[in-house]
């Protein structure tokens, strides 16, 4: 299977993220090819499935996060599975500024790319991976990478089938 896994990231957080989802997909002896949104989109023939990743910010997704979305539907992603990923927070300690704080986090990059590539009739994952920063700008928070090797295996154990 060959992966194509594209980012847009402010901070270097959504990037690290990507590339860890790429080491996850090479460990498990598939290929994988990461690339920032800023550069032009590849062609994707040869390529099985794509993973698209962007910050949550200010309970909003990236406007060149939105257009690849459209961009991959008018090159033919067609059926090939779509996995969304973000990177969001920081989450507030206290449960009254968790409240008040909700509304800028969820659903977030995630939530607003998987509601527009299935409204598009994209094949969206059905699950969503979100890794969390400590801080506005990052790092992100303690063992988030962690998260991510287990949500590509389950990608690709499932057969990468949609919700």
């Amino acid at each position: 299977m060959r992966a194509l896994i594209l980012y847009r990231s402010y901070y270097g957080n959504t990037r690290q993220v990507a590339e860890e989802i790429e080491r996850s997909f090479r460990g498990l002896g598939h290929e994988a090819a990461v690339q920032d949104l800023r550069s032009r989109l590849p062609e994707l023939a040869g390529i099985d499935c794509v993973f698209l990743g962007a910050p949550t910010r200010m309970a909003r997704v990236t406007g060149r996060a939105k257009a690849a979305l459209r961009k991959l539907k008018a090159r033919g992603l067609g059926s090939k599975p779509l996995a969304v990923f973000d990177t969001y927070g920081p989450v507030p300690k206290t449960p009254e500024e968790k409240a008040k704080a909700e509304r800028w986090i969820n659903p977030g990059a995630v939530g607003i790319l998987a509601k527009r590539a299935s409204q598009l009739g994209l094949n969206v994952h059905a699950q969503t991976l979100r890794c969390m920063v400590r801080e506005l700008k990052g790092p992100l928070a303690e063992g988030e990478l962690g998260i991510v090797a287990p949500f590509v295996k389950s990608f690709v154990a499932s057969g990468s089938s949609t919700s």
